[in-house]
């Protein structure tokens, strides 16, 4: 049979789930072949993904449900973490199915492997579904899947392995742009879309921007007086405050349900989500008598600036943001050295290549939507203006803290796809084959999110790290760490980044993890290893810390030089030991220093 002769059904079938199938698959091979041996090590791509799996493994040992306490973490004060079960269930419930069959071990593998994987498929169909709705042109499907591809900031939350949540972040996000988008005929869709935004805010407060947009893409619902505009203004506020109402009910016991936090789902966003329920609710009534399109942006604007301004008198700490009572020693020494929590002004000025990776994607969507704005001479409808204003709201949010610039990245493919089929139907217009052959690799190769990046760091002039990475992974490797289990069990006050990993492979318990909420810990890991021998003691002492345990050569080991050359860890390094520690050969190499406390003798 020709390829000619495939009925329409079959060509749909190839167009819609050939490029994504393989481009997923694609992705599977590559993800594999490069991370097979760690993954097979039990090692995961960073700090967030082992502290994931020791809030899954603690649960599924017995914890409680409303207990999130870390209590290896700091045992003096453990961290009390601020992370849903939402992500453990989704994780935890399969390794606890499949750990009688596999065993934990390969239970565990099997699911770190499979979780981000299976979001990846989900985000590639919702991206191209969504890119769709934007054009019919048949190449939509292929090439979203390859903006995904080459946009590196946002695949790396889908790597195997990465059982953190901004995986499952982004895919809600873009979920709830699909159902805003198909709501122009199914009002009912907008019930998933405010679900969606209370369970966003459940998993995590950085899934705050996309609630806003959403918030904001269905008033304007009621502004331009489209279909049904108040059953959906209705539908969506009480699906969103019921949600984050049962959230918070089921997060945390009874006691603590008026407990205000700015960095986690609590009774302050509970109750922004109320007063956005009653606002859209009178909205929705209001539009019998308020009927100009200017006059009703005013008023939902006025109530949500209102409805801000109420849960910032009643919660002001919340305008500083989750960091605003970190001691000042953690801001200057570990929390402005840590790039994702920089603003993206400082983030790109530190590393031009890869901010201006991160924000390629996004001023394509804004391109896209200006142009096709432009072309249809005026403002556009539900489908271009939800999807601008998600990426605005992100893009906005991921400005002020790097960090959140992957949102905007991933939520920006399905108009940077829009922008790159339009530039290529211009590009078709050219008579002669060989020019509109080379017009169009150019355009597909100017708006390749990799090729700006790419050209910045080859003009740039790299200096040599003094820590290789592969030095930087070794230190914090499973061969490595595993001979620490040789120790008796107890405690270890290791430097910032060597926590959470000592925690995963090991049965030690640890100080310090790069967690603000982690704060007594972090600081004894700067007294340990900067301040002189008093003051490290003195950490030893108020930690009751059995061993101290530091990487020889790293990224963090040059910080702490740096902020203490004749500090503790400088002296350690350079062989003087003090009376009061005992160096411990645990055949791993030079890559780590470990001591053991030396008790006073009763």
């Amino acid at each position: 049979m020709k390829p000619g002769d495939l009925s329409p059904r079959a060509q749909y079938l190839i167009e819609r789930h050939g490029s994504v199938i393989l481009i997923w698959l694609l992705f599977m091979f590559l993800s594999w072949t490069r991370n097979s041996a760690s993954l097979l090590r039990g090692e995961l791509p960073g700090n967030d993904d082992y502290m994931r799996m020791a809030e899954i493994r603690d649960w599924l040992g017995g914890q409680s449900w409303f207990d999130l306490h870390q209590y290896r973490l700091n045992p003096v004060e453990p961290l009390n973490a601020h992370w849903s079960r939402i992500s453990d269930v989704l994780i935890g419930g399969p390794i606890k199915v499949l750990t009688p069959i596999l065993g934990p071990a390969k239970a565990e593998l099997a699911i770190i492997i499979a979780y981000p994987s299976i979001l990846l498929l989900i985000y590639l169909y919702l991206a191209t579904a969504i890119a769709r709705k934007l054009s019919d042109n048949r190449a939509v499907p292929l090439i979203a899947a390859f903006m995904l591809v080459l946009s590196f900031g946002a695949l790396a939350q889908f790597g195997m392995g990465r059982i953190d949540h901004h995986g499952l972040q982004i895919v809600m996000a873009l979920a709830t742009c699909w159902f805003i988008i198909t709501s122009k005929n199914n009002p009912n869709a907008l019930i998933y879309a405010g679900i969606l935004c209370g369970f966003g805010l459940y998993v995590g407060i950085e899934s705050a921007p996309y609630v806003a947009a959403a918030c904001i893409a269905v008033s304007l619902i009621w502004v331009f007086a489209e279909d049904e505009a108040a059953r959906k203004l209705r539908v969506f506020g009480l699906a969103l405050a019921l949600t984050t109402l049962l959230s918070l009910l089921v997060s945390t016991t009874p006691e603590n349900w008026f407990a205000p936090s700015c960095d986690a789902l609590s009774v302050v966003y509970t109750q922004l989500t109320l007063l956005i329920a009653v606002i859209l609710w009178g909205l929705s009534f209001a539009g019998r008598t308020i009927k100009t399109p200017m006059t009703r942006f005013f008023l939902a604007g006025a109530f949500g600036a209102a409805a801000l301004l109420i849960t910032i008198v009643l919660y002001p700490q919340c305008l500083k943001g989750p960091y605003a009572g970190l001691d000042s020693r953690l801001v200057e020494i570990w929390l402005s050295n840590v790039a994702e929590a920089k603003n993206f002004a400082k983030f790109v000025r530190a590393d031009l290549a890869t901010g201006i990776a991160t924000i390629v994607l996004p001023m394509l969507a804004i391109l896209a939507y200006v142009f096709v704005s432009k072309k249809q001479g005026g403002l556009l409808g539900l489908r271009h203006r939800t999807l601008i204003l998600f990426v605005i709201m992100t893009l906005f949010a991921g400005l002020l803290q790097a960090r959140l610039m992957f949102f905007a990245t991933a939520l920006s493919i399905p108009l940077a796809t829009l922008l790159l089929i339009n530039t290529l139907q211009w590009a078709g217009r050219f008579k002669s084959k060989p020019k509109k052959l080379l017009v169009s690799i150019g355009l597909v190769i100017a708006m390749t999110p990799v090729t700006l990046p790419l050209i910045i760091l080859a003009l740039s002039k790299q200096k040599p790290e003094t820590v290789s990475e592969s030095t930087e992974l070794q230190c914090i490797s499973q061969p490595v760490l595993a001979h620490l289990n040789a120790l008796p069990p107890g405690t270890a006050l290791t430097q910032i980044d060597l926590g959470a990993p000592v925690l995963h492979f090991t049965k030690l318990s640890v100080t310090s993890a790069p967690y603000h909420r982690n704060a007594s810990g972090i600081l004894a890991a700067l007294d340990m290893f900067i301040e002189d021998e008093v003051v490290a003691k003195k950490a030893v002492t108020d930690m009751k810390a059995d061993y101290v345990i530091a990487c020889r050569n790293s990224n963090e080991t040059n910080l702490m030089l740096k902020y203490g050359p004749n500090g503790m860890l400088a002296q350690l390094i350079a062989g003087k030991t003090p009376t009061w520690l005992e160096a411990v050969d645990i055949g791993s190499g030079d890559e780590l220093l470990v001591y053991r406390v030396v008790r006073p003798q009763p």
